[in-house]
């Protein structure tokens, strides 16, 4: 059985988690942070998540969901048609990266400052952080232009890698505005009542109410 190592609220493990359940893939989840002594035995930069299967260990979410793919071809996350394949890839990249830098700053001072820090949200970063958001999701909205999924109209990883990312912002923020990013914003709704997606982010919520509980 393939282990996964990771966290809940995590994003990148998320990201697996959700193709994970999406392919109807069996596996043991055990909890371990970035930088824990577990993760840096495994990963050599200590990041989250990391996979072992039959010996082998597999670092990155990408890289991991390939791997996956090969092993589980069916239901497929990779488009066949060659232009459609880049197109899953470099939307899979996007999100990784830029997506990343959006909404990030969401999650860290709205969740993760109050909750796990007991710190107060520094509303001057979210400030500085709207220039950038504004931009991706006007990016975003022109790809998805009113479709239910992001390449050829079929469900695939690049749906996984920005719904993932789009979470953590809803986590921290809300939807995306529906005035300003409509298609976005049903996108996003359409994701989310996916039932891999209702049973996992569940249990996301259950770990928010939990970190709010202990903050009372």
């Amino acid at each position: 059985m393939l282990t996964l190592y990771g966290i809940n609220l995590s994003t990148f493990t998320r990201k697996l988690r959700l193709a994970l359940a999406e392919k109807g893939i069996d596996y043991r989840f055990e909890q371990a942070p970035m930088g824990s002594a577990r993760v840096r035995a495994l990963h050599p930069l200590a990041k989250i998540p990391v996979a072992e299967h039959d010996g082998l260990v597999i670092p990155d979410s990408s890289v991991i969901i390939a791997y996956l793919e090969r092993l589980w071809p069916q239901p497929a996350l990779y488009p066949q048609p060659a232009a459609g394949f880049a197109q899953a890839l470099w939307l899979e990249e996007y999100a990784d990266t830029r997506l990343r830098e959006v909404t990030l700053p969401y999650f860290a001072e709205r969740i993760v400052k109050p909750l796990f820090q007991g710190r107060q949200a520094d509303e001057s970063v979210l400030e500085r952080a709207g220039p950038l958001r504004d931009e991706a999701f006007a990016y975003l909205e022109s790809v998805i232009a009113g479709r239910c999924y992001a390449v050829d109209d079929r469900f695939s990883v690049a749906d996984i890698a920005i719904g993932a990312q789009l979470v953590t912002y809803q986590q921290g923020a809300g939807l995306p505005d529906a005035a300003r990013w409509p298609g976005l914003a049903r996108y996003l709704e359409g994701l989310l009542v996916r039932p891999a997606w209702v049973t996992l982010l569940a249990e996301e919520a259950d770990a928010l109410a939990a970190a709010r509980a202990r903050r009372r």
